[in-house]
C-alpha cells in the first residue's frame, strides 16, 4: 500500500472498508504477563497523533530490514478534549496495520481497550493478545467465540 492509500483509509474513519477483503485471522496468539519486547514494536495512535504520522509508522516498519514479529498498537493518552482514541478508531488502526503489515503479529492495547475490544479486533485482523497477569479472561473461550483458534505463545 502507499502512504496516500494508508492516510486515505484512516482519514474515511471506516474501519469495515478498510477491513474489507483482509482475511480473517483463524489462530489467535496469547500470553500473559509484561510480554517479551524483543520483535515488538509499537505504534501509537489516537488523540494527537495524526494520520500521516501512523502511516509513516507502519511503512517504516514495513520497509525495516529486521524482522518484526509483532507490532503492538497503542493508544495515546487521554487529553481534557478528547479520549486517547474512539472504539472505532481502534478497529481502523488493526485493519490498517493488518493490511500493511501482512505477516505481522498485530496486537491491540489490551490494558487500553480490555479484553471484549481486543477480542472483535480480531475481525479486523488482529492475531495476538498480551493478556495482563491476573487478568481473569480465557483465551481459547474468547478466540472461539470469533471463530478462531487460541495458541499460547
Amino acid at each position: 500500500m502507499t502512504r496516500d492509500e494508508i492516510i486515505t483509509l484512516l482519514d474515511g474513519r471506516d474501519p469495515l472498508a478498510a477491513a474489507r477483503n483482509t482475511p480473517r485471522p483463524t489462530e489467535v496468539g496469547w500470553l500473559r504477563g509484561p510480554g517479551d519486547p524483543d520483535g515488538v514494536v509499537i505504534v501509537r495512535y489516537g488523540a494527537g497523533v495524526t494520520s500521516e504520522e501512523v502511516a509513516d509508522r507502519l511503512l517504516d516498519i514495513a520497509r525495516s530490514p529486521s524482522p518484526v514479529r509483532t507490532v503492538h498498537l497503542v493508544p495515546s493518552d487521554d487529553s481534557p478534549t478528547r479520549p486517547g482514541s474512539w472504539g472505532t478508531e481502534d478497529l481502523l488502526v488493526v485493519a490498517v496495520a493488518r493490511r500493511v503489515l501482512p505477516d505481522a503479529a498485530i496486537r491491540p492495547d489490551w490494558d487500553a481497550l480490555g479484553g471484549p475490544a481486543c477480542q472483535v479486533a480480531v475481525a479486523f485482523g488482529a492475531n495476538e493478545w498480551l493478556i495482563p497477569e491476573g487478568d481473569p479472561a480465557d483465551p481459547e473461550h474468547m478466540a472461539r467465540a470469533v471463530g478462531a483458534r487460541a495458541v499460547a505463545r
